[in-house]
C-alpha cells in the first residue's frame, strides 16, 4: 500500500455486518434476512428486528478489538488490512461505502458508516439507484448507475493526487465481480482479503487503453444510448457485441458499455459537433459551439443526444420535451423570427441555454450560450 500520500477508498458492502451477531437462537431471524437480501423495503415487525441488530452490530463493533471487528465484518477486514491493521484517526483519507439499493443493504452501510465515524474517518455512503441482485435487469441499472457516479466522483480526487483504492472485500461476488473490472480503470489498486483471512491481496491497475477511434464513428449512437435511448439492431450493428445489450430486435448500452462511453465521452463530445436525428444547426449556433470550451462542448452535446433521444421516442413532438425537468423546455413569450416563428429555448446547465425552433418534427437550433442569449436568442 503506498504512503505519503491521501487515500480515496472505495468499499462494497454486504450484510455481514448483521448477520455475524446473530447468535445460534436466532436462527429464524437469519433465514428471514437471507430471504430479505433484496428486499426495497420490510415489513414493521422485521424492520423493528432489524434496527435492533444494526444497533447491537454498532455497539459490538464499537467494544470489540481488531481481532473481533475483522470477523464481524467483511468490509472493515479490508480497511483494517489497508491500514497495516491499526485505523488512524485524524486522517485526510475520504471513504465511500457502496451499498445495495435494499433495506438490509442500507442498514448495514450505516452500522460501517457511523462505526467508521466514530474512529474519525472521514465517510459517506452512496446507494447507486435499483442497485441489487433481485434480477439481471434490475442490476445492469444499478451498476450503470454507479459508473456514472464513479465517473463523477473519482477524477475530481485523483486531480488531488489522491491514491485509490477498491476495497472488494464485502458484498455480494457479482458486484465484487463488476468492481473489478470497473477498478482498472478507476483505482490505483485493488484489495481483497485472501481465503478469509486477514493478509492482503492487492492488484495493481493495469495499464488499459480504450481505442476511442474504433467508435468515432458511432458517437452519436452511442450518446444516445447513454441518455437511454434504444435502437434497432441493425442500426448499431458495428459497434462491438460487449458493449450493447441487446434483445432480437433491438439493442442500447450494456453495463460495459456505460463503462467505456464514460471513459472516452470526453474524447468524442469534447470536438466536432455531433449530427443527431431531429436536430439542425444553423450558423451562429454551430459558431457559438465552436467558441466554448471543450468541458462544455461535452456537455451541451450530451444535452443535444438527451433531446435527440426524446424527440426519436415521441416522433419529433417537442411537448415530450416540456415533461423533462433537466432540460426546461418552453417557448418565449412573444418572441418569434422575421417570418413569425415562435422561438423557443431548452436548458444545458444552471448558466446555459440553446434556442431553437420546433418545426416539422425537428429542433432548427439558433444560438447557445449564458443567460444574456435570452437577449438576442
Amino acid at each position: 500500500m503506498l504512503k505519503g500520500k491521501p487515500k480515496f477508498v472505495l468499499s462494497t458492502v454486504g450484510i455481514s455486518v448483521l448477520l455475524k451477531v446473530l447468535d445460534q437462537s436466532e436462527s429464524a431471524l437469519s433465514q428471514q434476512l437471507s430471504k430479505a437480501a433484496n428486499l426495497p423495503s420490510l415489513d414493521h415487525d422485521l424492520e423493528q428486528q432489524v434496527d435492533a441488530l444494526a444497533e447491537r452490530a454498532l455497539e459490538c463493533l464499537k467494544r470489540g478489538d481488531t481481532q473481533e471487528n475483522r470477523r464481524l465484518s467483511a468490509e472493515l477486514n479490508g480497511l483494517y488490512g489497508i491500514y497495516g491493521g491499526v485505523l488512524p484517526d485524524n486522517t485526510a483519507d475520504f471513504h465511500y461505502l457502496i451499498a445495495t439499493d435494499t433495506a438490509l443493504g442500507k442498514k448495514a452501510a450505516e452500522v460501517i458508516r457511523d462505526f467508521l465515524r466514530a474512529v474519525k474517518f472521514n465517510v459517506d455512503i452512496y446507494v447507486p439507484k435499483d442497485l441489487s441482485t433481485a434480477n439481471p435487469d434490475v442490476f445492469s441499472r444499478g451498476i450503470k448507475d454507479l459508473i456514472r457516479w464513479c465517473e463523477e466522483i473519482i477524477p475530481g480526487y485523483q486531480y488531488k493526487n489522491y491514491h485509490v483504492v477498491f476495497n472488494l472485500t464485502g458484498a455480494f461476488k457479482i458486484l465484487q465481480g463488476h468492481l473489478s473490472i470497473m477498478g482498472m480503470f478507476y483505482a490505483d489498486e485493488i484489495v481483497y482479503i485472501f481465503e478469509e483471512g486477514s493478509q492482503l491481496l492487492c492488484i495493481p491497475r493495469l495499464p488499459l487503453q480504450i481505442d476511442a477511434g474504433a467508435l468515432y464513428e458511432y458517437r452519436a449512437e452511442l450518446a444516445m444510448m447513454a441518455q437511454g435511448h434504444v435502437f434497432p439492431l441493425e442500426h448499431v450493428n458495428g459497434i462491438p457485441d460487449g458493449l450493447l445489450e441487446t434483445d432480437k430486435q433491438s439493442a442500447t448500452l450494456s453495463s460495459w458499455g456505460e463503462l467505456v462511453w464514460q471513459r472516452i465521452r470526453e474524447q468524442l463530445l469534447g470536438e466536432e459537433l455531433v449530427r443527431f436525428p431531429r436536430l439542425y444547426y444553423e450558423d451562429k449556433f454551430i459558431k457559438d459551439f465552436k467558441n466554448a470550451s471543450k468541458q462544455e462542448r461535452v456537455r451541451l452535446q450530451e444535452t443535444l443526444a438527451n433531446v435527440a433521444h426524446i424527440l426519436e421516442d415521441n416522433n419529433g413532438d417537442t411537448s415530450a420535451l416540456k415533461k423533462n425537468g433537466g432540460l426546461q423546455y418552453e417557448v418565449y413569450d412573444g418572441k418569434r423570427t422575421k417570418d413569425g416563428k415562435p422561438i423557443g429555448h431548452f436548458r444545458v446547465s444552471e448558466s446555459h441555454r440553446v434556442t431553437c425552433i420546433a418545426e416539422g418534427g425537428k429542433l432548427h437550433l439558433r444560438r447557445y450560450g449564458d443567460h444574456s442569449v435570452n437577449d438576442n436568442p
